[in-house]
């Protein structure tokens, strides 16, 4: 059986070199930060409902967009009957038709009341929002968008106001503790105030609001 002597055999470079060092941490940094991102897109949304809240124990609770787990999550241990969507979907054709299959899977009623991204819109559909948070038949209600801030804020801010009975200001104080930064986006508050008296009449009188456009 021939040798090998070894001086025929591999070198292997043992020594420590910064481009080998380099090389290695952003090899280990990459991977670190896939796994990173696995955990924070497909683990954590399945496990902890985004941007949650609890506007009225048993009554009224609030969210961003969720995953089918985790709106299973939220309605199996709040009891939710109602879900009230301002358009988490509008531009997601499939997402729209994951939310609506899981919600007819769980037996949810689910009212969808396109609103814009900066909570903005026909303000009609905060006051039929206000209606279906009020109804006891409908309760306990989850209402949601996409980032659960901008017109989740709105319309959790028009109840707080109208139906609770908070001053405005601090009515809107509480949307910046769900992730609304009135400097990046007046609109909500221009909203609100705006529109906040008409949409209480609409919502005691039972009628729409004429002059919406």
């Amino acid at each position: 059986m021939p040798t090998v002597s070894s001086a025929d055999s591999p070198r292997v470079d043992h020594r420590w070199s910064w481009p080998r060092f380099a090389r290695n941490a952003a090899l280990a940094a990459g991977l670190l930060a896939l796994l990173a991102w696995f955990v924070v897109e497909g683990v954590v949304p399945n496990l902890v409902p985004k941007n949650f809240g609890v506007v009225r124990e048993g009554a009224i609770y609030r969210s961003g967009e969720l995953t089918p787990q985790a709106m299973r999550t939220v309605v199996e241990k709040y009891g939710i009957r109602t879900i009230i969507d301002f358009g988490a979907h509008d531009h997601d054709p499939a997402g729209e038709r994951r939310e609506q299959a899981a919600t007819d899977s769980l037996g949810v009623e689910r009212t969808v009341l396109l609103m814009q991204g900066d909570g903005t819109g026909d303000p009609n559909n905060y006051v039929e929002a206000l209606r279906i948070m009020t109804d006891p038949e409908k309760q306990p209600v989850l209402v949601h968008c996409a980032a659960g801030a901008q017109r989740t804020g709105c319309a959790v801010a028009l109840y707080r106001s109208i139906v609770q009975g908070w001053d405005d200001d601090k009515a809107l104080e509480e949307t910046r503790q769900y992730r609304h930064d009135p400097a990046k986006n007046p609109h909500l508050e221009e909203m609100y105030r705006t529109w906040r008296d008409e949409i209480a009449r609409a919502l005691k009188d039972g009628h729409t609001i004429g002059a919406a456009g």
